[in-house]
C-alpha cells in the first residue's frame, strides 16, 4: 500500500513536472514568434529606407551635378567682375590724382557763386581735408562755408567756422570778414552784447575795409 503510494506519487510529481514544462515551452514559443515577427517589421523598414535612400541618392547627385555647373559659371563671372573691379579701382586712382586740390576750390566756389550751397559746402570741405586745412586758399574756404551756414540760416554752424577761421589764422587777411560772419551770425542767437563788440572791433581795427562799412550798418541796426 505504502509502495503504490509513493509509485502514485512519483506518477503525479512526473506529470506536474512534464506539465510545468510544456507551459514554459509554449510561452517561450510565443515571445520568439513575437520577436521574430517585430525583426521582420524592422527589417522591411530597413528595405523601405534603403530604397528611399537610394532615390533621395539620385536626387543629390542630379543637383550636386546642376550646382556644379553653376560654380563653374559662377567662377567665370566671378573672374569677370573682379577684372572690372580692379579696373575701376585703377580708373577712380588716376582720377584722384589728376584733380588737384586747386581745381576742387575754384569748382566749389564756382557753385558758391551760383548760389549752389550744398554742392559748393561739399567741394569746400573736400579741398580743406585734401590739403589738410593749409592750403592757400584754406581761409577763403572756411569763409566761404561760413557764409553758406549763414545763407541757410544755420546761425550756430555759421558762428563756429568763422570762429574756427579767426583761431588757425589770427593775422590773416580775411579776420575783418570772419568777425562780420561772427557777429552776424551770433545776433539770432541771442548774443547781441558780444556782437556789438565784434561789430565794433572790425570799424575800430579795419575802417577802411568793406566789412568795417557793413559792420556799420549792421550796428546800426541792433542799436
Amino acid at each position: 500500500m505504502i509502495r503504490n503510494f509513493y509509485k502514485l506519487f512519483l506518477f503525479v510529481g512526473g506529470a506536474s513536472f512534464l506539465l510545468c514544462g510544456c507551459f514554459a515551452t509554449q510561452e517561450d514559443t510565443a515571445i520568439l514568434k513575437l520577436q521574430i515577427s517585430e525583426l521582420n517589421k524592422t527589417l522591411k523598414e530597413l528595405q523601405q529606407n534603403q530604397a528611399d535612400n537610394a532615390v533621395q541618392m539620385e536626387e543629390i547627385m542630379g543637383r550636386l551635378t546642376l550646382a556644379t555647373d553653376h560654380v563653374e559659371n559662377f567662377d567665370y563671372k566671378l573672374d569677370d567682375l573682379s577684372s572690372k573691379i580692379d579696373n575701376l579701382e585703377a580708373s577712380i586712382k588716376n582720377t584722384k590724382t589728376s584733380v588737384l586740390p586747386t581745381e576742387i576750390y575754384a569748382q566749389a566756389k564756382k557753385q558758391f557763386d551760383e548760389k549752389q550751397y550744398d554742392s559748393a559746402l561739399k567741394g569746400f570741405g573736400l579741398y580743406l581735408k585734401s590739403t589738410e586745412n593749409k592750403g592757400s586758399s584754406a581761409q577763403e574756404a572756411y569763409l566761404n562755408i561760413a557764409r553758406i551756414y549763414y545763407e541757410q540760416k544755420d546761425y550756430q554752424s555759421a558762428a563756429v567756422t568763422a570762429a574756427t577761421l579767426m583761431e588757425k589764422f589770427p593775422k590773416g587777411s580775411l579776420i575783418a570778414s570772419a568777425r562780420l560772419v561772427y557777429a552776424k551770425s551770433i545776433i539770432p542767437l541771442k548774443k547781441t552784447d558780444e556782437a556789438k563788440n565784434y561789430l565794433e572791433s572790425i570799424i575800430e581795427d579795419y575802417p577802411k575795409s568793406k566789412a568795417a562799412k557793413e559792420a556799420a550798418i549792421v550796428l546800426k541796426g541792433i542799436k
